[in-house]
């Protein structure tokens, strides 16, 4: 999927965004704490196992807060593939657009579907729920306040269905309602009337339609929905890995001071080099004791890390090798290959320089998250790059 444009609200310092439109590329000039990062931030709330804090909504938008929120919405488009896979599986629609947001009132991720075209048949998937609803709330709107006020419409003030049972039970207990409410306004209860038999008459399509709906979100949450990765310079690593503090527990007593923790945050650089490596710690452990099979390990483990690194990698190509030494230390030592195929330059990754670190773990992590996503795919949220990448790497991410 490709971002089109996007809005964040009520998320930390930011009031509304407003709608930001953005191609491939977009960079964000601004002051300091003028809210660029919180910016890059709030897009990770698109992702699909991303949670909400409490601490996270703004604090000074307590009263909007109270109705439900899109904090972070985004309009993206698919590409040809993408649209390939949906029609193969749900061949009556066509879909070109679709628009994910997170509200703070609903934990799970919701989407909308606009320009939608339809085949002959015309399912009504995207339709039948949001006008249901839209014209009980015009209906809400209309009649007198004496009347309204006694309404319980919470049941369908929802962007999502609510299942066929309970909307059934609900629906009954708000038909009473306004017989009783409005038994002195005949106009109310004629206008109700139509609208209740109209409900009735299309429920069972309605319900029908929110099923297939489900297995279409199912279907896009499970194998098309994008995947945005934040990187900031906390993730860089050094030469030298400690086993032992990368599989400490942060949460026992003996953690340690401010500097391990700092150490600790490295740890998700160092879980992507290694499953890049795919080489466990277990295993790692195991092999430790027979030289032969050690030597076997990480030689595998080598050529895999350095075949899934160098595709990102802009500019002659680099070895990278993981070596165990004593005291449980991973050192990752890197060499430059050149084009007639001579290797120089080898030494740890901590002798190269700030920048060559930086962007040696943003390519671990990039690489990594990329995998790991559906349809090798990610968008990537860069914060502050040009205080420490080079220019090569610089224009090979453009």
């Amino acid at each position: 999927m490709r971002l089109r444009r996007f809005r964040v609200r009520a998320f930390r310092c930011i009031h509304d965004s407003g709608y930001i439109t953005v191609g491939d590329l977009a960079a964000f000039v601004g002051r300091n704490e003028s809210g660029k990062t919180t910016i890059l931030q709030a897009l990770t709330l698109l992702n699909k196992d991303e949670m909400v804090s409490d601490l996270d909504l703004c604090d000074e938008l307590t009263d909007e807060l109270k109705s439900e929120i899109k904090l972070t919405e985004g309009e993206f488009d698919l590409n040809e593939n993408e649209r390939e896979l949906l029609e193969e599986k749900f061949p009556n629609l066509s879909i070109k657009k679709i628009i994910i947001f997170r509200t703070n009132k609903n934990p799970q991720i919701q989407y909308d579907f606009i320009d939608s075209e339809f085949s002959t048949k015309k399912d009504t998937i995207f339709k039948s729920w949001k006008n249901l609803t839209d014209d009980l709330k015009n209906f809400v709107e209309i009649i007198p306040n004496h009347v309204s006020k006694q309404l319980d419409t919470e049941f369908f003030e929802s962007s999502m269905p609510i299942d066929k049972e309970t909307f059934s039970v609900k629906l009954n207990t708000l038909n009473k309602t306004i017989l009783d409410a409005a038994s002195q306004e005949p106009q109310v209860i004629s206008e109700w009337k139509d609208l209740y038999d109209q409900i009735m008459d299309n429920f069972d399509s309605v319900f029908v339609s929110n099923k297939k709906r489900k297995e279409l979100e199912k279907f896009i949450l499970d194998t098309l929905h994008p995947r945005f990765v934040y990187f900031s310079d906390y993730k860089k690593i050094l030469g030298n890995i400690n086993l032992n503090e990368y599989l400490k527990d942060p949460t026992t007593s003996d953690v340690g001071g401010i500097e391990y923790l700092e150490e600790f945050d490295r740890a998700e650089t160092v879980k992507n080099l290694l499953y890049l490596a795919e080489l466990e710690i277990g295993e790692l452990k195991n092999a430790s004791s027979s030289p032969s099979k050690l030597i076997k390990l990480l030689s595998t483990s080598n050529k895999k890390l350095t075949a899934r690194l160098n595709p990102s990698w802009k500019g002659e190509p680099i070895h990278v090798e993981l070596r165990l030494n004593p005291g449980n230390i991973l050192s990752v030592v890197i060499s430059d290959v050149h084009k007639d195929g001579t290797i120089t330059n080898t030494g740890l990754l901590n002798r190269r320089a700030e920048g060559f670190k930086w962007i040696f773990s943003f390519i671990v992590n990039f690489a990594a998250e990329t995998q790991k996503a559906e349809l090798n795919e990610a968008i990537l949220l860069l914060d502050e790059p040009a205080r420490n990448l080079h220019p090569t790497q610089q224009r090979g991410i453009s």
